[in-house]
């Protein structure tokens, strides 16, 4: 099934045009850490530095989908590429103080290209309906494998060679990716979707709304998990586990991604997502007694199974129940509620490890993936009707 969709004109050349974008998105977040580590000697200035830029680029996500739903691919790339690169090499070359990295971070996330919002609605120009599931596999794939490798990469950048170094990796990744993307036919001749008359807007949508709800709970949840899961390893003096086990999860999410393409094509949309879903639940309820180790990392390999199943069903629910002429700007606001959510969680997490230990922290996130899950089983028959049925070869 992969392969035939590898053979289809134009899948290769989409397909390895969104690499190098996605490499760079998964290296940044620890270069720039470490980049800042290291010219200001502050573990705060760096954790400054990483949200402004992880902040700024979630609340201003669906802007850059609007802008694309608007006004197509290429125009807002060609000023949102460049403009990031800049940034990026801005902050290696010239940051010399948390002020000057914080800002230069900040841009960073105001420019961050929409590489993944914009690869996602090709491959449905490309395969057409009947084969979207499988591409939609394809493509979660390709995005956990970046995050599998980014982070190394960005981490070894930093620590073996230097910070501006990594910085300058990661901008020359972005204009690579980016500018392989804006060259290519698909992208350049996709034409935004028009609006139907009479269909809701965005947020007068239900089933919209529904899924915000929960786009808070699963941000709520990931931030806490991403805090919780080192912050374990640190304070268990087995810092090296973290990698590995957030590297585990992220290489489950890939096997679980080619199992929801390949094997699971005759669930329908809503109920795959709700499945996987309370599978990642009921597997995350443990976690706040787990001890870093390989353990740990075999634990997060499993929970990274049900998470890489249900990226897949999630992008065809939000294509099947949102508006017309939103084929861009849907999943930029999702993202953008779940990332602000995220960095709540995020800042709940560091504080409840401080004062209450990891395993609090944790505890929360099995509950907050099953109240996910309930949320969505709610609305099967009202809001998320559209994805609620047998939808085969897709």
């Amino acid at each position: 099934d992969y392969l035939a969709i590898l053979r289809i004109p134009g899948a290769w050349t989409l397909t390895l045009s969104s690499i190098p974008g996605r490499l760079a998105y998964g290296m940044s977040s620890l270069a720039v850490f470490f980049h800042v580590q290291q010219i200001t000697n502050s573990l705060t200035s760096a954790g400054f530095a990483v949200g402004a830029y992880s902040g700024l680029s979630a609340t201003t996500a669906a802007i850059r989908g609007h802008a694309i739903d608007r006004f197509g691919q290429t125009k807002p790339l060609a000023v949102l590429v460049p403009s990031f690169v800049f940034a990026t090499i801005a902050l290696g070359a010239f940051a010399h103080d948390t002020r000057t990295a914080v800002i230069y971070a900040g841009l960073m996330g105001i420019t961050a290209p929409p590489i993944n919002l914009s690869v996602r609605p090709l491959w449905k120009m490309l395969v057409g309906k009947d084969r979207l599931r499988t591409a939609n596999a394809l493509d979660s794939v390709l995005l956990n494998g970046t995050s599998l490798f980014g982070p190394v990469i960005g981490t070894w950048a930093a620590l073996q060679l230097s910070g501006p170094i990594a910085m300058y990796i990661t901008a020359s990744l972005m204009l690579l990716g980016g500018g392989l993307l804006m060259a290519s036919k698909i992208s350049r001749t996709w034409i935004p979707e028009p609006k139907e008359p009479g269909d809701h807007s965005l947020w007068t949508s239900p089933a919209m709304r529904l899924m915000a709800i929960d786009a808070v709970l699963i941000g709520l949840a990931f931030g806490l998990f991403d805090v919780g899961i080192p912050a374990a390893a640190t304070l268990a003096d087995l810092a090296i586990w973290a990698a590995p086990s957030l590297a585990a999860l992220s290489l489950g999410g890939l096997f679980g991604g080619l199992y929801a393409g390949s094997r699971m094509k005759h669930f329908g949309p809503a109920k795959g997502l709700i499945l996987s879903q309370y599978s990642f639940g009921f597997l995350a309820l443990p976690l706040f007694l787990i001890q870093p180790g390989l353990i740990t990392a075999i634990l997060l390999f499993f929970l990274g199974l049900p998470i890489g199943v249900s990226q897949v069903f999630y992008l065809e629910v939000v294509e099947l129940v949102r508006p017309s002429g939103t084929a861009v700007a849907a999943l930029g606001s999702m993202w953008f509620i779940e990332g602000s959510a995220m960095a709540a969680g995020n800042s709940a997490a560091g504080f409840v490890a401080d004062t209450y230990g990891p395993g609090a922290a944790l505890i929360a996130v099995g509950f907050l993936i099953l109240a996910s899950a309930a949320v969505l089983h709610s609305a099967l028959h009202g809001p998320l009707k559209a994805a609620h049925k047998q939808i085969a070869n897709v």
